[in-house]
């Protein structure tokens, strides 16, 4: 240091006026106070200045120690602290990272499982320490020793000492919001090191990042992961009257089953619960956790969500809770027809709770069992015509039989069994049965399809319910744009039944529209054969091109116009069959019949209910919304400031002023949130445990592995890095290596030919 300058040295953290060249700044940032001091300031600082210093606040004294330390070029820490006997503290000492000495203990372990960390610790003598002084008021320097017995570090690589690695409070605030969109840590990272202009001015390292990440997670699990989530519903259910969850415990307390369904899930089923899916998926948690999805499909063709559960394990009796509880949640309205994918819990709990709903197994798991379980060549062919035959029950048993004759299976166990189930999945016996057109569980295996994208196995519950919410919204963000193009993008006229499509346009929906359509298209292949009048009604007797064998009748009422037709596609889909797009045609209709719209499909599906805006609007009053709107508006601040330098200072200027007023009142909000904190409702819930589900047991490769073998003398117990033959040889072969390295060198040294050099790669 230059003791020879004579003038004053003051160093004030809360100057905004004075102005610092941008090259020679030195920046660091704790939790709540930036600090911008010039490298030339501190190359002038003498002992004799740092002796008269004073300080309002121990932490000032920390502030400029540690900057101090970042220009000079090494770290500290804390070392020693006195209180009095009021435990106030009186003194503060901080000293150089490499103060003191490793233990010898450590040093001198010879039985190490792991190599040894790098020795951080050499007896540096450097330190600074500060006493209260009561008459003054202020905190005083009673010990500085600025002399190292170590090399300094360079001001490039300044940034991996760790008294100079801060992860700032705006950056946890990027951190979180980015993390809650599901962006990983490594990628936030690399936004973070491209939007400060290298690794050397983010001010922290990826493995400080990752640390902060799980700090953060075991703040959220200091009440437990079950009772963080809990906590979180319990928050939404007061911010949404209608929101809904129920959850029960086993014998030790611990979380078993948690349902949950919020106003517009419940909405949803009110105005489209006539068909209900569900089925199961897996490794979406941390605890292996069965997920139920309740599905259905909504005006837009659409998945929407009625509900969601994880569940304890996957009996009887937890799928009847999961029912009842969804009953509950929907004040008793039980769907008409259900479909799932066959398994046997589910099946007893569905006659136990929906006792009068039709239930339909899925036509593609049933597709499958029988290409597993009938190894005949094109039987799953003829299975599947049979299944999904849209005729009389007459003409399926023909037809059945008629395959068991082809292929010899009288007696096949797996035909007789699902042949006694067909009533759940054959076509003939399910026509009139209203399914919104679903024959499978495609939605739900779509629906899990989706979620993958966001629920991943690590997935603690807390943030298992916070991410499940995310993908929510997008799915409901899908419904409303389809809203929108179906009511302000009219799709285009390609019939010639002009008026007729022109009316449908008016009442569906875009995708309901369009399969209204592809119906009237496939009215030209029918033309009448015959009409009979009887009294207030017409029947029309209807045969298709090219196939004059089959005919289909539909009987129209002369006042209502109402029409019924012997394929009953509008009792099964909602739609009007071709069939009765021809009698609209024979009766010169110019609109569709009130009676043969059904409204799930139309315009007005949902515009009768009372709509309760989700948590979103309530939302505003959440940290990360007003983060998230803050954020955008000074982005374009942002970009304007950085186009010239008169912007730039001054919009710098009014940064650091609005820094300070908008500390003082976030320190009062903190407060209020603390108190809001201890108000909370506890459960006295404890975590679930692992559950050993039915579905997909992951890698069986994991559970089943033969053991290693040693590849030099083919023995069990030792691979060949540790096999005793091995090392031998080894270690006779690196002695040659080092022979031959220490030859090169001579070699070297005596050559004298500047700049030559030598690689030697190992064979």
């Amino acid at each position: 240091m230059d003791k020879g300058k004579g003038k004053e040295f003051i160093i004030d953290l809360n100057d905004e006026n004075f102005d610092y060249q941008y090259d020679s700044i030195v920046k660091t940032e704790s939790d709540e106070v930036a600090i911008l001091v010039s490298n030339k300031i501190f190359n002038d600082l003498t002992l004799e200045y740092v002796w008269k210093m004073e300080f309002s606040l121990v932490k000032e004294a920390k502030e400029f120690y540690n900057l101090f330390a970042k220009v000079t070029g090494f770290s500290v820490r804390k070392d020693d602290v006195k209180r009095d006997k009021n435990q106030n503290i009186v003194s503060r000492k901080w000293v150089c990272l490499k103060e003191g000495y490793r233990h010898k203990v450590c040093l001198e372990n010879e039985n190490r499982k792991q190599e040894p960390k790098a020795v951080t610790r050499v007896g540096c003598e450097t330190t600074f320490r500060i006493g209260f002084n009561k008459q003054m008021n202020k905190w005083v320097v009673k010990e500085f020793m600025a002399d190292h017995n170590h090399p300094l570090v360079e001001q490039k690589n300044v940034q991996f000492l760790r008294s100079h690695r801060v992860i700032k409070n705006a950056d946890k605030a990027q951190l979180n919001a980015m993390r809650g969109v599901g962006i990983g840590t490594s990628q936030i990272m690399d936004y973070m090191v491209q939007q400060s202009g290298g690794y050397n001015n983010v001010g922290f390292t990826k493995k400080d990042l990752y640390n902060h990440v799980d700090a953060d997670r075991r703040v959220h699990l200091r009440d437990g992961d079950a009772e963080g989530a809990l906590a979180y519903l319990c928050g939404k259910s007061e911010m949404d009257p209608s929101f809904y969850y129920k959850y029960n415990v086993d014998e030790d307390n611990h979380l078993a089953n948690l349902f949950w369904a919020d106003s517009t899930s419940k909405l949803d089923y009110s105005c489209f619960g006539d068909v209900l899916v569900f089925d199961t998926t897996y490794r979406t948690n941390a605890y292996n956790k069965p997920l139920v999805i309740l599905v259905g499909i909504n005006h837009h063709h659409q998945t929407i969500v009625f509900g969601c559960a994880l569940l304890v394990d996957e009996s009887v009796s937890t799928y009847t809770w999961v029912l009842e509880t969804f009953l509950d949640a929907i004040n008793n309205k039980k769907p008409l027809s259900v479909i799932t994918d066959g398994d046997k819990a589910m099946r007893k709990a569905i006659r136990r709770i929906f006792p009068y709903s039709c239930h339909r197994l899925c036509a593609w798991h049933i597709q499958r069992n029988a290409f597993t379980n009938v190894h005949v060549k094109d039987f799953t062919n003829h299975f599947s015509k049979c299944m999904f035959m849209e005729d009389t029950v007459e003409e399926f048993e023909c037809a059945w039989n008629d395959m068991l004759e082809m292929f010899n299976l009288h007696g096949h166990k797996w035909v007789t069994d699902i042949y006694a189930k067909r009533s759940r999945w054959a076509e003939a016996y399910l026509r009139g049965h209203f399914f919104a057109g679903m024959k499978s569980t495609q939605r739900c295996e779509s629906m899990n399809a989706y979620l993958n994208r966001f629920l991943k196995t690590r997935l603690k519950l807390f943030e298992f319910v916070k991410h499940f919410d995310r993908a929510l919204s997008r799915i409901r963000h899908n419904e409303a744009k389809a809203k929108f193009e179906s009511h302000h993008s009219p799709t285009v006229l390609t019939t010639k039944l002009y008026a007729l499509e022109k009316y449908a346009g008016t009442v569906f929906t875009r995708q309901s529209f369009l399969k209204f359509r592809d119906e009237m298209k496939n009215a030209e292949l029918f033309f009448p054969v015959s009409t009979e009048n009887h009294g207030g009604y017409r029947v029309h007797t209807l045969t298709k091109f090219r196939s004059p064998d089959k005919i289909w009748k539909v009987c129209y009422g002369n006042s209502d116009r109402s029409m019924k037709c012997t394929c009953m596609m509008f009792e099964s889909v909602g739609f009007p069959c071709p069939h009765m797009i021809v009698v609209m045609k024979i009766e010169h209709l110019k609109e569709i019949p009130e009676t043969c719209i059904m409204k799930r499909w139309s315009k007005l599906a949902k515009e009768t209910v009372q709509v309760h805006h989700d948590n979103e609007s309530q939302g505003d009053a959440t940290n990360s919304i007003r983060y998230g709107a803050l954020s955008s508006m000074c982005s374009r601040m942002s970009y304007f400031a950085s186009q010239s330098e008169k912007a730039f200072k001054e919009a710098r200027c009014e940064i650091q002023r609005l820094i300070c007023q908008m500390e003082e009142l976030c320190k009062n909000s903190v407060e209020e949130s603390e108190q809001e904190d201890l108000k909370a409702i506890k459960h006295h819930v404890r975590d679930p445990i692992i559950v050993k589900t039915k579905g997909n047991p992951g890698n069986l490769k994991d559970k089943f592995k033969k053991p290693r073998h040693c590849g030099k003398c083919k023995k069990v117990g030792h691979t060949v890095r540790k096999c005793p033959e091995f090392v031998n040889t080894h270690n006779a072969f690196i002695n040659i290596e080092d022979s031959i390295e220490d030859m090169v060198t001579m070699n070297h040294f005596t050559s004298g030919i500047s700049g030559a050099s030598f690689t030697y790669h190992n064979q």
